[in-house]
């Protein structure tokens, strides 16, 4: 019994004791207070008293010391002059709560006096908001509603987020609601650093001229948030266009994955490199209404033809948009982590998606610099090969500089991203006539899982999954392991082999290669000024006479039959941009290999036929995906190139109808390259790339064929006929909301 009195009493004494010692916030003295030292508030405090009598005695001969201590306080009122009363951790969370709640009904009132003024100004606009609201530092009140609403449905934070987006970041997230709003006030009373005011680039080139003061608290945020980083929730926001419509996003990355590790707060090792979310960054903005729409270039000086196209915004004097800074501070964090040789497989990843964005954004130098980087970052990341397929030499580097996958989710993401940085690289490739930067032989790698597989982490054996080397791969297509994915993969590799033979025919048969020589094969024999290519001793050459040819042109052909049954419609119940993108590749294909051959207006020309009915099975598929309601946007840009492609073999054809003077197939003729060319012009008004090649097929259009041609075709059909070049079929870039992002329709 006396110990437990003793206890109680100790107990209450030190209460009582830190009930007198507690000091309000404030009231400690400035010197304690910028030492980050204990006060008792006397006046002098105890501590500075020490600190005085300790500089006296430790003193030097001759040094001059103030006779007291130097110890101020802040000035009081009279009201403020007693000392405070311990107040119970739960009241003073309470007081809190009841005060955010005051402030929150006085931010929906400015809402409720701002709204015509918004409506005003969103009018005036076109219905784009600004980018304020995507940077740290600067917010527009209607980006600070807009943010609010979005992060209210995503982190379910209604409260904090009428103060500010940056109060539902994870940290927040965890524990009882009093540690919540316990962290709220420790940001509310914490010093400057903890709050960015600095202006970024893309705010200061912001049209809207009033910015919000920070007196109720809405720059709060992380105290170490990149700089260049949109806001926590609209980086948020981007990162969910990006895997809603970006055709490569969930295979890159496992999503459920990805998004747990953006919920991390910055300095976690395991939250995403700023390279990579910068490059999302810019890849998401072509897929929201927050961002607005890239500016089309126009003007005599500006050619479509163009490989530098960035001459033309300098001369304009046109500053960068939010995508293009995001794409640029991409490029400088891959530097950076290049330097230091830290995350590099994420480094690979951001790579290929700035290759992308590159090409989307028609920056065609950049874009095959940048998908050469891909793969050059990825050889010695050893993503390319899977054992047992490494050297047989005892090389000084190990085969891999990334150390062993820990998952099979993590072992098939390097794998499926190293498929993207190739086909992109590929496909990228087969409009120029470079060379490309891997060769087939090099590649010794796994075929990607189904989506399923993948998203699941099923563990499939190497002993049930197809090689990319192995002999029938591109035709033989296993019934557990087909998709549109793996079929898309597989159409990449054959458009490397058309245009591998293309590039280096003249260097193998002047070498005398034997699969390079002329062998005698039934074909119809063209005229002799058909041939475009000469041997040695000035002798016609067809290349279509060659073993090379014969074999490729075998291959392309059963590729296209060997699709399955269940596969051979992208548009049949769901559209796959994958899927259609495989079976566009494969009949572009047909026209890499024939369309140097074609000799247009010779009814015996196998390649003419060849070219035409592959240009019209092109441009069925694209029929069948207009029909629905599906935005042709979301099936990425390859397809935009399989377009220009198909049409240019049509002004081909209308070229030789008119040399025929036959009306009706001009006619024809005319309706189905004016269908691709709306098509991309349509698509273009949001992807730089098809306004790019619908100005060229124009351009190749009128010049090869007349004025007559530069307007609508007569027979334009119904389903063309409500083509609206501004805004997309389903208003997807156009919405009201930043967080109105369209469902994909089916």
């Amino acid at each position: 019994m006396p110990k437990a009195t003793s206890s109680a009493s100790r107990t209450s004494g030190d209460h009582s004791f830190q009930a007198a010692h507690a000091l309000r916030r404030n009231q400690a003295c400035h010197q304690c207070r910028r030492r980050k030292l204990k006060c008792d508030a006397k006046r002098p405090c105890s501590t500075c008293i020490r600190s005085h009598s300790y500089a006296v005695a430790h003193a030097p001969a001759g040094a001059e010391l103030p006779p007291h201590p130097q110890c101020t306080f802040d000035e009081v009122s009279e009201g403020e002059s007693s000392p405070e009363v311990f107040e119970n951790p739960k009241a003073r969370f309470e007081r809190l709560e009841s005060r955010i709640n005051e402030l929150e009904t006085l931010l929906r009132e400015q809402d409720k006096d701002t709204a015509p003024q918004s409506s005003r100004e969103s009018h005036r606009t076109n219905g784009t908001h600004t980018i304020d609201s995507v940077t740290p530092g600067r917010q527009s009140d209607s980006a600070i509603h807009l943010s609010s609403s979005y992060a209210g449905d995503l982190y379910n934070t209604d409260q904090t987020m009428a103060i500010d987006p940056a109060l539902s970041l994870p940290e927040f997230q965890i524990g009882s609601p009093l540690d919540n709003l316990a962290g709220v006030a420790s940001l509310m009373g914490a010093p400057g650093p903890s709050r960015i005011t600095n202006g970024s680039p893309i705010a200061e080139r912001s049209t809207t001229s009033e910015v919000p003061s920070s007196d109720h608290g809405l720059d709060i945020m992380y105290s170490s948030w990149p700089r260049n980083l949109p806001t926590p929730n609209f980086l948020r926001h981007l990162v969910d266009a990006f895997f809603s419509y970006h055709p490569d996003a969930t295979r890159m990355f496992h999503q459920r994955t990805f998004l747990s590790t953006l919920l991390l707060p910055p300095t976690h090792p395991r939250f995403p490199s700023l390279g990579l979310l910068h490059a999302i960054c810019a890849v998401g903005s072509m897929y929201t209404a927050a961002i607005p729409s890239p500016a089309i270039p126009s003007g005599p000086e500006f050619s479509p033809y163009d490989v530098f196209p960035d001459k033309w915004r300098d001369r304009e004097g046109i500053v960068d948009s939010f995508p293009e800074m995001q794409a640029k501070f991409a490029k400088s964090a891959i530097d950076a982590s290049m330097q230091d040789g830290g995350r590099l497989f994420q480094t690979v990843q951001a790579v290929t998606l700035l290759a992308w964005w590159y090409w989307a954004n028609a920056k065609w130098a950049d874009a095959y610099l940048t998908t050469s980087h891909a793969l050059r970052y990825a050889i010695p990341c050893g993503i390319n090969v899977c054992p047992p397929f490494n050297t047989i030499a005892e090389p000084i580097r190990p085969p891999s500089l990334l150390p062993p996958a820990a998952t099979v989710v993590e072992d098939e993401m390097r794998r499926n991203t190293f498929w993207i940085a190739y086909a992109i690289e590929r496909c990228h490739g087969t409009a120029n006539g470079w060379a490309m930067t891997l060769d087939d032989q090099d590649v010794s790698q796994l075929l990607p899982l189904r989506r399923d597989q993948y998203e699941q982490g099923i563990l499939v054996l190497p002993q049930e999954r197809q090689w990319s080397h192995d002999q029938g791969t591109l035709i033989k297509h296993p019934e557990d392991q087909v998709d549109g994915f793996i079929l898309y993969i597989k159409a990449t590799m054959i458009l490397s082999r058309v245009k591998n033979f293309n590039m280096r025919f003249r260097s193998r048969h002047h070498s005398g290669e034997p699969s390079a020589q002329i062998i005698d094969i039934p074909i119809p024999q063209p005229q002799p000024q058909a041939f475009k290519y000469s041997g040695p001793d000035g002798e016609p050459i067809d290349p279509r006479q060659t073993t090379a040819f014969v074999q490729l042109d075998q291959l392309t052909t059963a590729f296209k039959s060997s699709f399955p049954v269940h596969l051979r419609n992208p548009a049949k119940e769901q559209i796959d941009p994958h899927l259609f993108a495989a079976c566009t590749a494969a009949h572009l294909a047909d026209i890499l290999l024939h369309e140097s051959h074609a000799v247009i207006g010779r009814s015996k020309c196998i390649s003419s036929c060849r070219i035409l009915t592959a240009s019209r099975a092109i441009l069925d598929l694209l029929y069948q995906v207009n029909s629905t309601s599906y935005d042709l946007s979301f099936l990425g840009v390859f397809p935009v190139m399989c377009w220009f492609m198909a049409g240019r073999v049509f002004v081909r054809f209308l070229h030789a109808a008119m040399s025929e003077n036959s009306e009706e197939q001009c006619l024809t003729i005319w309706a189905e390259v004016d269908y691709i060319r709306m098509a991309m012009f349509r698509v273009g008004a949001h992807v730089p790339l098809a306004h790019r090649y619908a100005s060229m097929l124009h351009d190749l259009l009128v010049q090869t064929c007349g004025d007559r041609y530069a307007g609508p075709a007569p027979m334009l059909t119904e389903s063309m006929q409500d083509i609206d070049l501004i805004a997309s079929q389903n208003n997807m870039y156009m919405g009201a909301s930043l967080q109105a992002i369209p469902t994909p329709p089916s």
